[in-house]
């Protein structure tokens, strides 16, 4: 059997949709949206937050992993350290690792050294940060993200991993070094394989794995610019050489899938989206939505202060939404976007939903 059928995907949690800068490559920042899930902007209340992973634990649902970010900066969060040690204590062992995806801008020193640490007191629990840069120069970095933090930035990524190789034994705290390559930046993409690169073999043996991600752009669902933006990333990797590989301090991976299953100019018959099964996401608020491409909060299950997570993600509109997909039905929100293309929706899990569908149609008939 797949093993997604044995997990719930990967579970975002949003400590806040607040984000402290204005990526070009995000729109809802970078234009400057009142709202962006159709609710106001806000942080997750701490107290919120337990209960909803205390039930995530009671009801032991399994995710491959958990990202601490969705629509924001998780760092703006002040008890984003509190929240993590939460749920290494709660779903470390349901989970494959935890994951923060970050600026790094408001990570001082020493908020690195309290996530170091946090992930020490159960250092079973796999740790990995993801640092979003996308620059080598002080000018690149403002013009593709709207501020000039990029020293900052490397001074706190350097002390957290200067922090990480002083630890002894078998160490899961693990570093990734993302480029989004884009427009603005695209010609610096080879320079910051080689900067990160030499700054690590500099280090000496280090404890964790790193790795550079020269991450390919995420245009509107795979709408207009995304063809474009695709070409961009293939043409500007052959050009300076940048191809995956493992090299004694790091590894360097490219994302070699297209972001999106049809784009325009790229039109490829939609398959049931993998993201209405492998997505979950919890928002700042508590609700649980159904997936990570629904900028305007359209698929929103409800309240997980209100309902457990299984009642919510294997409920009757989570199922209708999955068998519409499955039947070729793709209203909505899914009607303009290009259908994710970084999981597979399987056979199994096609069977699966329609198994569940007849089920409640029995079900239905006998109470009729």
């Amino acid at each position: 059997m797949d093993a997604s059928l044995h997990h719930f995907g990967v579970l975002q949690i949003e400590p806040t949709d607040v984000c402290n800068l204005s990526c070009t490559m995000c729109a809802p920042h970078h234009e400057g949206w009142a709202q962006i899930h159709g609710v106001p902007k806000g942080r997750m209340d701490l107290d919120l937050y337990r209960r909803i992973v205390d039930g995530l634990a009671d009801e032991e649902c399994r995710f491959d992993h958990v990202i601490f970010q969705w629509l924001g900066d998780p760092s703006l969060h002040p008890d984003l350290e509190e929240m993590v040690a939460h749920a290494q204590d709660r779903l470390g062992d349901l989970v494959n690792y935890l994951r923060i995806d970050t600026n790094a801008i408001t990570l001082t020193p020493s908020r690195m050294d309290r996530l170091v640490e946090v992930y020490a007191r159960r250092p079973e629990v796999p740790l990995l940060l993801v640092f979003t840069i996308d620059a080598v120069t002080a000018a690149t970095y403002e013009r593709v993200k709207g501020q000039d933090a990029l020293l900052r930035v490397r001074k706190h990524v350097r002390h957290l991993l200067r922090r990480r190789a002083e630890l002894s034994g078998e160490v899961n705290l693990n570093v990734e070094l993302q480029f989004v390559l884009q427009p603005g930046n695209a010609h610096e993409a080879g320079d910051f394989i080689a900067y990160w690169s030499d700054f690590l073999a500099c280090q000496g043996a280090s404890s964790g794995h790193t790795d550079i991600m020269i991450k390919r752009l995420s245009v509107g669902a795979g709408g207009p610019g995304q063809l474009e933006a695709d070409e961009l990333y293939e043409r500007s990797c052959t050009e300076q050489g940048i191809r995956a590989e493992v090299r004694e301090h790091v590894e360097v991976k490219v994302w070699e899938r297209r972001p999106w299953e049809s784009t325009a100019g790229n039109e490829a018959k939609r398959q049931p989206c993998p993201g209405l099964w492998m997505t979950p996401v919890i928002r700042h608020d508590g609700h649980l939505m159904m997936c990570c491409a629904d900028l305007g909060g359209e698929l929103d299950l409800g309240s997980l202060d209100e309902a457990g997570f299984r009642t919510l993600w294997e409920g009757p509109a989570a199922l209708k939404k999955r068998v519409d997909h499955i039947e070729g039905r793709f209203e909505g929100v899914c009607a303009d976007c290009g259908g994710i293309n970084w999981y597979t929706t399987t056979n199994e899990v096609v069977e699966d939903t329609l198994r569940r569908r007849d089920a409640d149609a029995v079900v239905g008939l006998h109470r009729g």
